[in-house]
């Protein structure tokens, strides 16, 4: 059955748990500071060539993470390493600083980006390398090509990962993985086995939930509080609302209702 209400009624995400996520507890910079980078800065995310930026991870494509981590500021594309240059001359004027950073860098963190910033200017730097990208002064721009020099690499622990193999891939992978369950975690969320429960970085979760193992939650999808999802479950860009219980059930596109509890479900756009 078709489920206009679902529709109507679809929870707006918005990425809004991941951004609280790639944000660290206490700010490395002031609020100050904060504006001065979203007002002064351009980001160029530079799509590579390489087939395993292709490869989304827990819902979410790289190059968004990347998106994600710099999203105070205004972003450009450049689509290709070989465009970089002409990239900087083109958009120059738009900034008094440009950061470029790679679609193959998926774990970039905001709280990253606001340190590289923050110590950028603190330097009264003209051209700040990095292990995978680098930060210009636009009126430097022309120079660029002699300014290349040996990257600092101090800043962040997994941010400029490079993602350029299946064994890459699959750090990637679980290094969003355990940040996302320490988010939900950390807002009260109680995990068992958490090594096999797979959350999508758009999904939201309310304080008080109980997820024991063996399950995903993918897309979209909402979880009300006092929800107990039982072992084996796939919740696919589904809604379950206040205290329902669910044991061995698929779902996708669907809505359940409060205080319901279904075993060995299958409900594939559906309400109840």
């Amino acid at each position: 059955m078709e489920i206009e209400e679902f529709v109507e009624e679809k929870v707006d995400v918005e990425s809004e748990n991941l951004r609280q996520l790639m944000e660290k507890v206490e700010p490395l910079v002031s609020s100050v500071s904060l504006e001065w980078i979203k007002e002064e800065t351009l980001v160029l995310v530079v799509r590579t060539k390489s087939e395993f930026t292709k490869i989304p991870l827990l819902g979410k494509s790289m190059e968004g993470y990347v998106l994600l981590a710099t999203s105070a500021c205004k972003q450009r594309f450049v689509e290709g390493e070989d465009k970089v240059f002409a990239s900087l001359l083109k958009y120059r004027d738009e900034a008094k600083q440009i950061a470029v950073f790679y679609d193959d860098t998926p774990l970039l963190e905001k709280a990253t980006f606001f340190e590289i910033m923050q110590y950028f200017a603190s330097k009264k730097m003209n051209f700040l390398p990095l292990k995978r990208g680098f930060v210009i002064k636009s009126d430097f721009v022309e120079n660029f090509e002699s300014l290349l020099s040996t990257p600092l690499d101090h800043f962040g622990h997994d941010d400029f990962f490079v993602v350029d193999s299946a064994k890459a891939v699959g750090y990637a992978y679980h290094v969003l993985n355990k940040r996302i369950n320490n988010f939900h975690k950390s807002q009260g969320v109680v995990l068992f086995g958490e090594n096999t429960i797979f959350i999508d970085a758009d999904v939201q979760i309310e304080s008080g939930v109980i997820i024991y193992p063996n399950n995903q939650i993918l897309g979209n999808s909402v979880l009300c509080k006092g929800v107990v999802l039982g072992s084996g479950n796939v919740i696919d860009n589904s809604i379950i609302l206040d205290d329902a219980e669910l044991n061995m059930c698929y779902l996708k596109n669907s809505k359940v209702p409060e205080g319901k509890v279904l075993n060995n479900e299958k409900l594939i756009s559906e309400t109840l």
